[in-house]
């Protein structure tokens, strides 16, 4: 190995502590294993740009700003609410160079960044099962995103209901879109969601929901119930939303 190599390394180590797999040579993102059903994951809010890797040139470029800290806030609400913590992935290196919210082939233009990705997903794979064996009731990945679409608005992405297909078959669609649902309850604390709650189909028009719950999603034998949140930036440094949230 090179110096460059080790010093880079190196940098992973000290701004992206975790253990990667066998065989990587950087440690890319961030696994905290929790104690609850529960999984947040954060693709898109990564610094790191190593010089070895080149710029995506095709897809979305635009980082995820304050994802990873709305997702450490909540993770530390719902441990004071609850005493237990969720299951916790981030990705380190920025989505210029790597996008895990994609499938291998957008998710980079360059071999080197393979192993990272295959890295990331390999533990969110490993996360998602032992959910499934530790809580055989079922689980919640909640994909944690930014959007600029609308500053102040929450949008949910299930791929119309399909990704939550077991939690709607035990509870029915209101599970996901009525007032007792997750966008319910924050509309209920005055944030604007959408789909609305009284919306006449679980049809989701702008963020449908991507690569990740679609991949992990409880319509997979292997998954669990999975929602991308798209948060506007005027709510995701919100002290107040991440209380809310857990709540």
């Amino acid at each position: 190995m090179t110096i460059r190599k080790h010093s880079l390394t190196l940098l992973f180590a000290i701004l992206c502590p975790v253990v990667a797999q066998a065989g990587d040579t950087t440690e890319t993102h961030i696994a905290v294993s929790g104690s609850l059903p529960v999984l947040l994951t954060v693709p898109h809010d990564g610094e790191l740009m190593p010089d070895a890797l080149p710029i995506r040139t095709k897809g979305v470029m635009v980082r995820d700003l304050d994802t990873r800290r709305l997702a450490e806030a909540l993770a530390a609400r719902l441990e004071e609410q609850s005493g237990k913590r969720p299951y916790l992935l981030i990705a380190c290196l920025n989505r210029r160079v790597l996008d895990v919210n994609r499938s291998p082939a957008e998710a980079t233009e360059a071999a080197e960044a393979l192993p990272a990705y295959r890295a990331y997903h390999a533990q969110l794979a490993q996360f998602v099962a032992d959910i499934r064996q530790r809580f055989p009731q079922g689980g919640l990945l909640l994909d944690i995103h930014g959007q600029g679409f609308d500053t102040g608005m929450i949008f949910r992405g299930t791929q119309a209901g399909l990704t939550t297909q077991a939690l709607i078959e035990r509870h029915g669609p209101q599970a996901i879109q009525g007032r007792t649902s997750l966008s319910g309850q924050l509309a209920a604390r005055g944030y604007r969601v959408s789909p609305p709650i009284d919306a006449p189909s679980l049809h989701e028009s702008r963020y449908a929901g991507g690569y990740t719950v679609m991949s992990y999603g409880s319509h997979r034998p292997d998954g669990i119930d999975a929602i991308q949140l798209e948060f506007g930036r005027d709510l995701r440094s919100s002290p107040r939303l991440p209380q809310d949230l857990a709540a």
